[in-house]
């Protein structure tokens, strides 16, 4: 396939992480971002009961949460507060996110105003929905097309004006995923194409909790012990990304900074299994074999594999099971392997897009962060006969020379597969050498608070960001 560039990120994530360098110090300190659901979602206590067959009630609200998910510049994109109101946050937060992106890689939205720039959205639940309708004096002309899925990408195609294929996919947990691999497929296929690719899942209806519970989803210990003998359920999580992407050699052409490189996605489903969300190792196998064929890439090239890594009792064995068939024992040496769902819990539908930060964040700075809770390991996993590697200390990459590479795995509990694989972006040629100079940093903004709040911001970064990215910033 055509390699495929991502160029710009915005993320959001649980522990109040907005960016790449705030998942990373999270990551490197080994942080675990899971607590209670904040008071201002539901009222736990209408909802939770220690014993799990307590008709409507859950046996945990533990969950990673995002510190607002109310807050919305309704001035920025021209939306009047009451049709904001009766928009799904998942709305609001995509709509923040591709901004975000954007300017993460230096575009100016209104220059793709016209363009046929696609936006593909990994999403799944319906909580703003569940909550506007149990409330039938509240609905109004805004409530339909406010807590519409399709809505999730198409408000952001219809806000900046963007003419692409414009799409919410739900195939459960490997939706970001799923929606990237359509992303990539889009870009590849025509010059000068740009794409949104992105997933996102919000946390405030108590009844998703319960409907976990009653299927025993949920850890009752309010961690996921990925590969760990004490998994034993996932824990709910929130948050959102947004990727840009674009060819690599579009990319190249046009100077952006590249975080990494798409050299292959794909999808597959389990076919019929013994239950809809039981999986199925010879499917995820084939998966594998077939994006690490297609993309030319060798086993041994793998410094790292972000697993799925739910920390159910069912999945993690089947899952390294049909790691270890497709790569692991195709290797010189054992395939690390972690799950950044044991820092920041598990984001459902937007799963993919959190491991995938994690994997781009690997490849830069050629170190893997521990995995938590991983400890006593699973004894249901031949970790050494299938040559896998559980990261349960931060490592330094092992690099058997050539491409930097890491793999991405995402599965749905219906049975929907999802992998990527990424590579580190190339090296860019050392630019001459040019004497330091005062060049003037603009910030603008839409009205006085927010110019406010950006200015406070990049004064809080300008002190950190190297002469490089000064200049970069000075640009931009």
């Amino acid at each position: 396939m055509t390699p495929v560039a991502i160029v710009g990120i915005g993320c959001r994530l649980p522990g109040g992480i907005s960016d790449l360098d705030g998942l990373w110090a999270a990551l490197s300190a080994g942080r675990d971002l899971v607590t209670q659901v904040p008071p201002d979602r539901f009222e736990p206590g209408r909802f939770v009961a220690a014993d799990p067959a307590s008709p409507g009630k859950t046996y945990t609200v533990a969950g990673g949460f995002l510190d607002d998910v109310a807050g919305f510049d309704t001035g920025y994109f021209g939306i009047s507060p009451r049709e904001a109101a009766s928009m799904d946050p998942q709305q609001r937060l995509m709509l923040e996110l591709a901004v975000e992106a954007f300017d993460d890689a230096g575009f100016d939205p209104a220059v793709l105003a016209g363009s046929a720039t696609g936006v593909y959205v990994g999403a799944s639940t319906h909580d703003y929905e569940i909550m506007q309708v149990s409330e039938p004096a509240g609905i109004n002309a805004y409530t339909n097309a406010g807590t519409s899925a399709g809505n999730i990408a198409n408000r952001v195609s219809h806000a900046l004006d963007l003419h692409g294929p414009s799409m919410t996919i739900d195939t459960a947990c490997s939706s970001a995923l799923v929606a990237l691999h359509q992303a990539v497929q889009y870009v590849g296929g025509g010059r000068r194409r740009i794409a949104l690719a992105g997933g996102v899942n919000i946390l405030i209806s108590p009844y998703p909790f319960v409907g976990f519970a009653k299927a025993s989803m949920l850890s009752p210990r309010g961690r996921c012990h990925a590969f760990s003998a004490e998994a034993d359920g996932y824990v709910r999580s929130e948050g959102g990304g947004f990727l840009v992407l674009k060819t690599l050699a579009d990319a190249q052409a046009d100077g952006d900074r590249v975080h990494a490189v798409v050299l292959g996605t794909g999808a597959n489903a389990d076919g019929r299994t013994p239950g809809l969300s039981l999986p199925n190792p010879d499917a995820q196998e084939r998966l594998l074999r077939e994006v690490y064929r297609e993309a030319g890439v060798a086993a041994d090239e793998l410094v790292y594999f972000e697993a799925h890594g739910t920390g159910t009792p069912a999945g993690d064995p089947v899952e390294c099971e049909a790691i270890g068939r497709a790569l692991g024992r195709r290797r010189s040496r054992a395939l690390p392997i972690g799950s950044i769902k044991t820092n920041v819990g598990h984001l459902e539908a937007g799963a993919g897009v959190a491991g995938l930060l994690k994997a781009v964040l690997v490849l830069r700075h050629g170190r893997i962060p521990a995995s938590l809770h991983g400890d006593p390991p699973n004894p249901r996993i031949d970790f050494t006969g299938l040559r896998l590697l559980p990261v349960t200390e931060s490592r330094p990459v092992e690099q058997a020379g050539g491409r930097r590479v890491a793999g991405v795995n995402s599965f749905g509990f219906g049975g929907a597969n999802a992998h990527a694989v990424l590579a580190a972006p190339p090296a860019v040629p050392p630019e001459g050498s040019a004497r330091p100079r005062r060049l003037p940093v603009m910030v603008s903004a839409r009205n006085e608070a927010a110019l406010a709040e950006a200015a406070r911001r990049l004064a809080a970064r300008l002190p950190a960001a190297s002469g490089e990215e000064f200049y970069d910033l000075s640009y931009t």
